[in-house]
């Protein structure tokens, strides 16, 4: 007689009944390559630093010279592992901006300050530093996009993870096939949520609830007035200057709809005509339908497409209400697929996961591991660099002396030539007159003198 057991799968989750599989959605927690990432504390370089110690000086440097090396920097990152130093190192990378080695700033770093926000769970923090792109400078790298999506999904965190998804579509770079497919999927998931409005960081401020009352007059705001020169053309590029988080979640579905292959598959037709939907470029979705008539969309897509319509306040814009014709006679048009659109991008997260994990992991331990000897190689690079500059010094030190001793030596020879010298350096001062200062003589210039007659 066979008898069924429960066998616990590699990734903990239990396995019930002899047809039940457990299944992993996101990445293993072999990803993480924890092992190989915590070997550079083992490092000699890291192993004797104080991060304390370090902090201070770091400070007094750029207060003096105001100057801070980029190996410092990127030491100082490394080294952190607890949060007594999260919000300093960010503020050590915002006055290393403002220098002229910001140009120098290691891979290595950004990738160090992702993770250690990622660590301490500082989700907030994080998404301000990757949306200050000019006060930071910090940018995800694939292998730290696919970390910060993974680890938001894992904790239902789909509104940090959809603008985190809409900040790698303003990189224009969705090359990396699992931070396409997580991208995606953060974007669905908050697309899906109730309270899908504002991201945090771009809610509009509310006002307060003592604030402006009924029967309270609003306090007068002070006006500050600045004279400027001239007044610069309002402009408006439609990509970093976004601030409305619908029109953002929009163009990212756009950018992976196209990475998906635009028309060419379900994903990519739906998602390309949901963001222009939300991205309210009407006039292209009515044109994106015209010429992808026959293709297939996703049923539960069209539905997300009808909802944002009923959403939009405007409703008397003349192109809205052309689209919203369009929309009614869709199924008319497109073939409308039965599938659901979750089932449809896990699947996608499955099949790039599996294809392109492991891979990626040894890619990236390999590149710890060049991180840290490159860290090591700049080092002592620097070293040299003070070293030399130190024995320059020292030379030119021994210079002065050697000339005056040599003055000492053979001062009697030389003597002529020294008063010279003395003389020519002497500085004669103009004498001073402390009494009254006499009047300038006006001259007449018409003055004509009179004619003087002699005597015979």
């Amino acid at each position: 007689m066979l008898k069924l057991f429960r066998a616990p799968s590699r990734l903990g989750i239990v396995a019930r009944g002899p047809l039940s599989v457990g299944r992993r959605t996101f990445l293993s927690d072999a990803y993480q390559c924890r092992e190989a990432w915590n070997a550079r504390l083992a490092t000699p370089l890291l192993e004797k630093i104080n991060l304390d110690t370090l902090y201070y000086d770091l400070e007094q440097r750029f207060q003096q010279r105001n100057k801070i090396s980029a190996i410092d920097i990127d030491i100082y990152a490394n080294k952190l592992v607890d949060e007594s130093h999260v919000e300093e190192v960010a503020d050590l990378l915002y006055k290393f901006r403002l220098t002229e080695e910001t140009s120098s700033t290691l891979d290595s770093t950004h990738h160090a300050l992702v993770r250690n926000y990622l660590d301490h769970r500082c989700y907030g923090q994080l998404i301000e530093v990757l949306n200050n792109r000019i006060g930071y400078g910090v940018f995800l790298d694939a292998y730290s996009a696919n970390l910060t999506l993974d680890q938001l999904l894992k904790g239902k965190e789909f509104r940090y993870a959809a603008r985190v998804a809409t900040l790698l579509a303003l990189q224009e770079d969705f090359s990396n096939p699992i931070t396409k497919a997580l991208a995606l999927y953060s974007c669905y998931r908050y697309a899906k949520a109730p309270d899908a409005e504002h991201f945090d960081d771009l809610a509009p401020a509310e006002q307060g609830a003592g604030e402006a009352g009924e029967g309270q007059k609003k306090k007068k705001k002070e006006e500050i007035k600045v004279r400027v020169k001239f007044l610069r053309n309002e402009y408006f590029d439609d990509h970093f200057d976004l601030t409305d988080s619908q029109l953002l979640l929009g163009k990212t579905f756009v950018e992976l709809g196209r990475a998906y292959g635009g028309a060419g598959s379900v994903i990519g037709t739906s998602c390309e005509l949901l963001g222009l939907t939300m991205y309210k470029k009407y006039e292209q979705a009515c044109e994106f339908v015209k010429q992808n008539a026959g293709k297939e969309l996703n049923e539960e897509a069209l539905q997300m497409i009808r909802s944002t319509l009923e959403k939009e306040p405007n409703k008397e814009d003349e192109q809205l209400v052309a689209f919203t014709q369009v929309v009614d006679k869709l199924e008319a048009s497109m073939k409308i697929g039965k599938d659901s659109f979750e089932k449809l991008i896990l699947e996608q997260v499955k099949q790039s996961v599996g294809e392109h994990e492991k891979q990626q992991i040894e890619a990236q331990a390999k590149l710890y591991t060049e991180w840290c000897n490159l860290r090591q190689q700049r080092v002592d690079e620097e070293l040299e660099r003070m070293q030399r500059a130190k024995r320059l010094q020292e030379i030119e030190q021994l210079a002065v002396e050697m000339e005056k001793e040599e003055q000492k030596l053979w001062f009697f020879e030389n003597e002529d030539k020294i008063d010279l010298q003395i003389d020519s350096k002497r500085v004669f001062y103009p004498k001073r007159w402390f009494g009254k200062k006499k009047k300038p003589r006006t001259v007449d210039v018409d003055y004509v003198p009179p004619e003087v007659r002699q005597r015979n």
